[in-house]
């Protein structure tokens, strides 16, 4: 499971991307746990939502865990929840 930091921002987006392609060497769901994450920009849900878009291209997904209001918050400003299956939060 890959946590993620409490910044999510421009600023942390290559770490997150070098993180995120660790991941993916294994074709599986990839568990993202956001239950620490206190502020989250454009770009880094970019990333997730390109992430989110390869997973579903091989027929995986993000499995979310925790909670986050500002990740959710963030997320559904930009229209994202269905696309993210935030509403699926374990």
């Amino acid at each position: 499971m890959l946590k993620l930091s409490p910044e999510l921002t421009i600023s942390q987006v290559e770490d997150l991307h070098q993180q995120l392609r660790q991941e993916l060497h294994v074709e599986h769901d990839i568990c993202i746990d956001i239950s620490e994450v206190s502020r989250a920009d454009t770009a880094s849900i970019q990333l997730l939502c390109a992430l989110q878009k390869h997973l579903l291209s091989i027929n995986h997904q993000i499995v979310w865990h925790g909670q986050s209001t500002a990740f959710r918050n963030a997320v559904d400003e930009l229209g994202l929840v269905k696309f993210l299956a935030l509403d699926s939060v374990n």
